[in-house]
């Protein structure tokens, strides 16, 4: 009987614990988004954040990476600081990291993405990364875990920053929209009562 108290006490923690993740903050803003690297800059790089607040997505008009050229042509970056606003109780991390795009990448070559993230004034970075071997020709989409999770401190809305790095092999325009896109899945958690 013991045995199944606890069993059923574990299953209430875990369906709260899914229900808190779940939940959102009643307002989230973004104040500013900047950017820096050759891969991206405030005339062709463009965001939005979903009506839920549950991702941010970027669309980055300079991300093409190709194995010839310079060596500026081979690896492409953009680091990306967004102010973001919520109400207090809560942190924010990303979980998962979806890229489009296009790929066109010859036979034993491949091509490289990797985005890391980190909150300004804390320590840890994540890192979520990606090979797509040759020969591929075609657009893509994968969706890849960050790890570790990374959470910004409670009650502080500290500035997320994003650094996206693509290299040779990698020709990363979507078919269809001539853009590489980045969809980031932000988790929520309520901070601790005090």
């Amino acid at each position: 009987m013991a045995r199944q108290v606890v069993l059923a006490a574990v299953l209430l923690m875990i369906a709260a614990a899914v229900q808190v993740s779940a939940q959102t903050p009643t307002e989230v803003t973004i104040g500013y988004v900047t950017y820096a690297g050759n891969g991206c800059n405030s005339d062709n790089t463009n965001w939005v954040l979903s009506n839920d607040y549950k991702t941010v997505t970027f669309i980055l008009g300079g991300m093409v990476a190709t194995k010839d050229g310079s060596l500026a042509d081979k690896r492409k970056a953009c680091q990306m600081s967004l102010s973001m606003n919520y109400t207090d109780g809560w942190s924010v991390s990303i979980g998962q990291a979806t890229a489009r795009g296009f790929a066109d990448i010859p036979k034993n070559s491949e091509g490289i993405y990797e985005t890391h993230y980190y909150f300004s004034g804390q320590t840890g970075t994540a890192m979520a990364e990606r090979k797509i071997k040759g020969p591929m020709v075609g657009s893509f989409e994968f969706t890849d875990d960050f790890l570790p999770l990374v959470w910004s401190k409670c009650n502080n809305a500290a500035d997320l920053n994003i650094k996206t790095v693509v290299t040779s092999g990698v020709v990363a325009l979507d078919f269809q929209d001539t853009k590489f896109q980045l969809i980031y899945n932000l988790r929520w958690r309520q901070c601790p009562q005090n």
